[in-house]
């Protein structure tokens, strides 16, 4: 390797400083520097060279962030700058445009909480996996099917998109996640979901669509969570319990 070749490569890749690069892109800047004499062997060991000398740093496999050598960023600083850009692109790499963020999440980003979890479930059409999305952050992708048919086309209608900085997210409707959040919540997560729906309940019953309930349990679905969310409207307003307590005459079952 010329040192030549590492210096221009380091003058184009500080033209990307404080950003996200894949090494695709990285590649790409090199074999334009090398031109025919560029091998893999030789762009990796550039690429080995630029992380040596903290130029990159290796966020997970494959994307790197672009930085000063003399600055430092600790693990919360990476996460707060990088991990919904790296989960974006991890979304649209792996699972198709067809997604959306579930479960106590979607409840959390439908309260405007924008906090970074330890797990992110996205469903999607056709992947299920565990996998990591930067350091120990995870996503579960999940599929939503019942009797092998696929379910998502239905429940991918009560979604509804946000703006977290620059990254737009699919995520369920507040009436979804409630009942999504409900559905065999573990103990560890029972007091924390069931306090964030009374807190809905209490301030957002004049903006709840009922519609949606409707036609989810007409779709056979949610009908233990229903319950569950009646339970708790007791606790709250009446009008409210007595909405769902007719939704569940009509379209569902009580369950003790």
């Amino acid at each position: 390797m010329r040192k030549n070749n590492f210096d221009i490569t380091v003058k184009n890749i500080l033209k990307h400083k404080n950003k996200l690069i894949w090494i695709e892109k990285i590649k790409e800047i090199i074999q334009n520097i090398m031109d025919t004499d560029y091998t893999e062997n030789k762009a990796y060991k550039i690429i080995y060279q630029l992380k040596n000398r903290w130029y990159l740093v290796n966020l997970k496999k494959s994307i790197f962030l672009v930085k000063d050598p003399d600055k430092e960023y600790s693990e919360e600083q990476l996460l707060e700058n990088f991990y919904r850009e790296i989960l974006k692109k991890h979304c649209k790499d792996f699972t198709e445009w067809k997604r959306y963020i579930w479960w106590l999440k979607a409840l959390e980003l439908n309260l405007t909480n924008y906090d970074i979890p330890e797990e992110i479930l996205v469903v999607n059409e056709k992947k299920q996996s565990n996998e990591t999305i930067i350091f120990s952050k995870q996503i579960i992708l999940k599929t939503y099917e019942s009797d092998k048919k696929s379910l998502f086309n239905i429940f991918n209608r009560f979604t509804k998109k946000i703006y977290i900085w620059k990254n737009v997210f699919p995520i369920a409707n507040i009436e979804l996640a409630m009942l999504e959040s409900l559905y065999n919540t573990s103990i560890i997560n029972k007091w924390y979901v069931e306090e964030l729906i009374k807190k809905i309940l209490r301030k957002q019953k004049k903006t709840l669509n009922f519609e949606v309930f409707e036609q989810i349990l007409r779709n056979n679905k949610h009908h233990s969570s229903i319950n569950r969310l009646y339970k708790l409207s007791l606790w709250i307003d009446p009008d409210i319990s007595e909405k769902l307590k007719n939704l569940i005459k009509k379209f569902s079952y009580f369950i003790n």
